[in-house]
């Protein structure tokens, strides 16, 4: 049990942390760096079909170009809306893009990352080598049955600045219980304002 708890809570961090780097979320101090989307305004799709893609691909690109700055440049989205734009055809029936599947691929040459994490009807565009990660230490895991802990989702005790915890104390030992810690030290920031674009309203079909 112990076992399948620490496995579940593993992939509750790895999924936590792709929304948190993929959100438009702002900075929470001491908890979480904002999320590369934070302070970009999201373009708006002009349509659902292959026209209209092409038109928002192409604005995704117009920062990049204009900053010189086009190479190694890769899309991100989900698997659902990259399957949808994968099933475009063109007036001749053939596939529009035939490098795309819900897995990823390529689109307009650049490399196509899908993950279930991004938020739907996103397309993301970015350029990962303008993107610092700071501090990447890894999973650890900390199992105990003599903890005591403050069984409160906002613990009010802390030891760096000492304050008494104000909610009930429960002891792990006593309780016949085991308690799972799991921290994962990650910082991530932006190198430049102008290395994410995206459209936030994506309904390709």
């Amino acid at each position: 049990a112990e076992r399948l708890v620490r496995d579940a809570l593993v992939m509750a961090v790895s999924q936590k942390i792709d929304t948190t780097f993929l959100s438009a979320a702002a900075a929470s101090a001491g908890v979480s760096p904002a999320g590369i989307l934070n302070g970009v305004t999201a373009d708006v799709a002009s349509g659902t079909d292959e026209a209209a893609l092409l038109a928002d691909i192409k604005t995704l690109y117009a920062g990049f170009l204009a900053a010189n700055n086009a190479t190694g440049l890769w899309f991100i989205t989900t698997p659902t809306l990259a399957k949808s734009i994968s099933l475009m055809r063109n007036a001749l029936d053939q596939k529009s893009f035939p490098t795309l599947t819900a897995m990823g691929g390529t689109l307009e040459g650049d490399p196509v990352v899908t993950g279930e994490n991004v938020g739907a009807g996103d397309l993301i565009l970015l350029k990962p080598s303008d993107i610092w990660r700071i501090g990447a230490g890894g999973i650890e895991i900390s199992i105990s049955e003599h903890a005591t802990i403050e069984m409160d989702s906002a613990p009010a005790g802390a030891s760096d600045t000492p304050v008494a915890q104000a909610n009930s104390p429960v002891n792990m030992f006593q309780a016949e219980s085991t308690a799972i810690k799991i921290v994962r030290s990650l910082n991530f920031a932006k190198r430049r304002s102008t290395c994410v674009d995206y459209v936030g309203n994506g309904a390709y079909a």
